[in-house]
């Protein structure tokens, strides 16, 4: 089959080819730096969160420990001043009865 467009066309449309490729070539490129980018930062993100989530652990395990040794004291407090704690307890009582049947 003969070529119909003349040699100026053909040799445009090879350097156009040509062109086309080494873009491609860039474009593939650089979408390979990015995605290697996005893949570090995405560890270094992982790394990260596991730190957080250690400390968080700790926090809620000391926390846990701080709230248990808390009611152990509350609970001593109450055991040794029985007396004052149901005063206390009647006088709130009495108060929050008051507040709810108050008139606004």
């Amino acid at each position: 089959m003969e070529n119909i467009y003349s040699p100026a066309v053909d040799e445009q449309a090879r350097n156009t080819a040509r062109a086309a490729q080494k873009l491609g070539n860039e474009v593939k490129k650089d979408f390979d730096d990015a995605v290697s980018r996005g893949k570090a930062a995405a560890q270094g993100l992982g790394f990260d969160t596991q730190k957080v989530a250690d400390r968080a652990r700790e926090y809620v395990e000391s926390t846990r420990k701080n709230v248990g040794k808390a009611a152990a004291r509350v609970t001593t407090y109450a055991d040794d001043n029985t007396a004052l704690v149901a005063v206390a307890a009647f006088g709130i009582g009495l108060l929050v009865g008051h507040l709810v049947t108050r008139e606004s």
